[in-house]
């Protein structure tokens, strides 16, 4: 998997260049605390899984198109919705974890260590949520992507097929990324604010688009991965 995105990197190198130039531009400017990054994540997940499924590349000429290499369009508001949709279940997923550790009392609002307890709890509900989503129905959105068969129903019967590869893939790919890169931000961000010269602050932010872009392209690498050997069958 990380041999296939390493190529991706090589490959499209204009898209992701364009991504991450754009994000921390919008970040800098409006301070748009990661709605941009979000929506640029998603993007970067729909053209990914369009490189991997449908073989396309996306050079200086024209690195975001909306077309594809035959001539149809790039399903950006389609798959946006469905990205959109998966976001809101993992939120409310991750919601109801944290409503049910306050009802049985293991998170005491007001602990010296609060913080902490719940930075821990939230790795620990969001992971499992996260992938067991992704690894269930998540090949909706590399179906999607190449205006396959997208229906729910669709998406469980492949991610039951292909369920523990790609809660491997998504454990060791985009998660362990994400979390190192966490850990990371959370030493060097107590030494950016508001005060730190443009030149720091603009390569601080670079680091947390690149921090966010790799995981989503991993991601979306174990989702085609999924998606294709599951049609495969």
């Amino acid at each position: 998997m990380y041999r296939r995105a390493l190529s991706l990197f090589k490959t499209n190198i204009a898209l992701y260049t364009i991504v991450i130039v754009v994000v921390v531009m919008f970040e800098l400017m409006m301070q748009a605390v990661g709605i941009v990054t979000l929506v640029f994540a998603g993007l970067t997940m729909l053209y990914t899984h369009r490189m991997i499924q449908l073989e396309e590349v996306y050079g200086w000429a024209d690195p975001l198109s909306t077309t594809g290499k035959d001539g149809s369009k790039v399903p950006i508001i389609g798959y946006s919705l469905r990205f959109l949709a998966l976001f809101i279940i993992l939120t409310l997923m991750i919601t109801a974890g944290f409503i049910t550790l306050d009802r049985f009392g293991v998170l005491d609002p007001n602990a010296e260590t609060v913080d902490l307890a719940f930075a821990i709890w939230g790795v620990l509900i969001a992971v499992p949520a996260f992938c067991g989503l992704m690894a269930v129905v998540g090949t909706v959105l590399p179906a999607c992507a190449e205006r396959g068969d997208t229906s729910l129903i669709s998406a469980a019967g492949r991610g039951f097929k292909t369920f523990w590869k790609t809660l491997v893939n998504l454990v060791i790919g985009p998660v362990a990324l994400a979390i190192t890169g966490m850990i990371i931000l959370g030493y060097t961000g107590w030494h950016v604010d508001e005060t730190s010269g443009w030149i720091l602050r603009a390569a601080y932010q670079i680091f947390v688009s690149i921090l966010t872009i790799v995981p989503a392209t991993l991601a979306a690498t174990a989702l085609s991965i999924a998606y294709l050997d599951a049609e495969s069958r």
